[in-house]
């Protein structure tokens, strides 16, 4: 942890679960944990796992990946990162025998999100939707403690064949689908209009056969429905179900992770490019 956020972290964090009907949500108080800012005293440690919970971007940022796998020995590292290229880049570092993928599909951000909202007092708010459950591939000696982890701790872990497969079409759809929202100012009626719905489903389209062509999977069950009348409908409804402020939220949360969007703009025209398929509309969309 970088030292100027280690006092805090020493000091705990004030949680909030969200469910779908609960209005008033009780803080629970998370602490006991170590906080480390060296790789030395990593170093002076044995590590089973190593979570990466950091953006694309975030992740090439210095050289800090290649003097932490150096500072956690054999440790199984875990990796979250949703562009097409991040496990190949981690590969440079960590070997595939020692590599477990996953996606985490809940929410979270720093509540209140906007004035009005009631919380006992600052703190972090989470989500798990209904029905989901964390997917995760890897090396079945190293996926199987990874799944035993979260489940001992509530969570609902499954593991899969191929995580980057399963995601990488949902993660193109999201990301385009970002991309056009902020192009809207982050405002759902502007981006539900016309025009910007037709810019949005071109380039997704182009996503999609690329996130396909990269992971050697198939985008035909998901073409016909990538219609611009899906987005109008889908999200209404999204922003019903949520028990936050869904707008709010896209806006605070993806404008901090801003660069990871870009880059994965950026990603899917190149390997778009390099596999001889339309980038056009995706490249108009880039910023």
């Amino acid at each position: 942890m970088k030292e100027k956020y280690a006092d805090e972290a020493r000091r705990g964090f004030t949680l909030y679960e969200l469910g779908m009907l609960e209005k008033d949500p009780e803080p629970v108080a998370f602490s006991g944990f170590g906080v480390h800012v060296s790789n030395e005293e990593i170093a002076a440690r044995r590590w089973d796992q190593v979570w990466l919970c950091v953006s694309s971007t975030a992740l090439r940022a210095g050289n800090w990946v290649g003097e932490l796998a150096r500072a956690t020995g054999e440790a199984t590292w875990v990796m979250l990162q949703p562009s097409l290229d991040d496990r190949d880049w981690l590969l440079q570092w960590i070997p595939p025998e020692r590599l477990v993928s996953g996606m985490i599909p809940f929410i979270s951000f720093h509540a209140p999100l906007k004035p009005g909202e009631r919380y006992a007092k600052p703190g972090t708010a989470f989500w798990l939707p209904p029905m989901t459950r964390g997917p995760f591939s890897g090396p079945p000696e190293r996926l199987q403690p990874v799944i035993h982890t979260l489940r001992a701790g509530g969570y609902p872990a499954r593991a899969t064949r191929d995580v980057a497969r399963d995601v990488a079409i949902p993660s193109a759809v999201l990301t385009v689908f970002v991309n056009g929202l902020e192009a809207a100012g982050w405002s759902f009626e502007r981006f539900l209009q016309h025009d910007s719905l037709e810019r949005v489903h071109r380039a997704a389209r182009e996503a999609v056969q690329v996130a396909a062509s990269h992971t050697k999977g198939s985008a035909s069950a998901v073409l016909p429905l990538l219609r611009p009348a899906l987005f109008k409908v889908l999200l209404p409804v999204a922003a019903q179900l949520t028990p936050f402020d869904l707008e709010t939220y896209l806006k605070v949360h993806f404008t901090k992770v801003e660069e990871q969007t870009r880059w994965m703009m950026r990603t899917y025209v190149d390997l778009g490019r390099s596999a001889g398929l339309p980038v056009g509309n995706l490249q108009a969309a880039s910023r």
